[in-house]
């Protein structure tokens, strides 16, 4: 009865979700990082790394919603 309502498909849209959501955490600790690194270490390039690193994250967070309304 139960493996009625919930179908494979259900599942496999949690379990996507659920990564895409790791993977946000992962950018989230990417900026955390960048942001000790250039604090830490003055080489001259940290405006660009910083723009890498948070352009990353506002990517993985478009995804991430995306696949939210998406799937």
């Amino acid at each position: 009865m139960i493996l009625e309502i919930i179908s494979l498909w259900f599942i496999v849209k949690l379990l996507f979700l659920f990564a895409l959501a790791i993977y946000l955490i992962f950018a989230m600790v990417v900026v955390r990082q960048v942001y000790l690194m250039t604090e830490t270490v003055k080489v001259g390039f940290e405006f660009p790394v910083r723009i890498i690193a948070w352009t990353f994250l506002f990517s993985a967070i478009l995804v991430f919603l995306t696949a939210l309304f998406v799937l």
